[in-house]
């Protein structure tokens, strides 16, 4: 059975320095002459500083700053609909470059200094063997996944499902991390959730890029190393 992967989401967060999104500006970023909807997030916040903050929708895809009462109007939300993008990966570069564009046309943002991180979290379907279950519970190591070993520490639940993470040795601090979680769909397929996080929007639209490359290979090497 040759195998596939099909990416259902992307769900991007900038997070930046100083509350930069705080500004009536934000509206004329994503306008109708651009081709987005407007929509008042829900009102039901009470005192929340970020009463009345506004999300955009266009082709797919909703922009809004997150509500958080702990950096408000410091995180801008990029998020695809479920199953909704012909090209997942290549509509969200376009999307988060369109957004990079108009942050610093609108907002003045300069990217590379405003933006200290970006979480990625993205979702795909592989299709696989005809044995999901087997395959799993047949791994009992990472070392004999080439695009793993030595990089990445992992465990498996009483379900069989894995969780993969970077492997950080002794240093606290680190540019780029990553946290796998690969699970059973149905008997012959895998659901990947990979959740990024980096200190540039630069390093994270590598990270989108090379995804469904990644998820392909990685499932084909846990399929080669479980004997599948």
């Amino acid at each position: 059975m040759a195998m596939d992967a099909r990416i259902t989401q992307f769900n991007v967060q900038l997070y930046f320095r100083e509350p930069v999104l705080d500004s009536e500006l934000l509206g004329t970023m994503f306008s109708s002459a651009d081709g987005f909807d407007a929509k008042p997030v829900s009102k039901d916040y009470g005192a929340h500083p970020m009463q009345g903050t506004m999300s955009f929708y266009r082709e797919g895809f909703r922009i809004a700053p997150v509500q958080s009462n702990v950096l408000p109007f410091r995180i801008l939300q990029v998020m695809s609909y479920p199953n909704a993008l012909q090209e997942p990966d290549a509509e969200t570069l376009a999307c988060l470059r369109f957004v990079s564009a108009q942050l610093q046309n609108h907002l003045q943002v300069d990217i590379a200094r405003d933006i200290y991180a970006v979480r990625t979290v993205s979702h795909s379907l592989v299709s696989g063997s005809e044995n999901i279950h087997r395959v799993l519970s047949k791994l009992s190591s990472i070392e004999s996944i080439p695009s793993l070993a030595g990089r990445y520490v992992a465990h498996k639940n009483p379900m069989d499902a894995l969780q993969i993470v970077s492997r950080t040795g002794d240093e606290l601090s680190h540019k780029n991390w990553s946290d796998i979680r690969v699970s059973q769909y149905n008997q012959s397929s895998y659901v990947m959730t990979i959740f990024n996080e980096t200190e540039s929007l630069a390093l994270a639209l590598e990270s989108v890029a090379g995804v469904k490359q990644f998820v392909l290979t990685l499932m084909q090497e846990m399929e080669q190393a479980a004997g599948a």
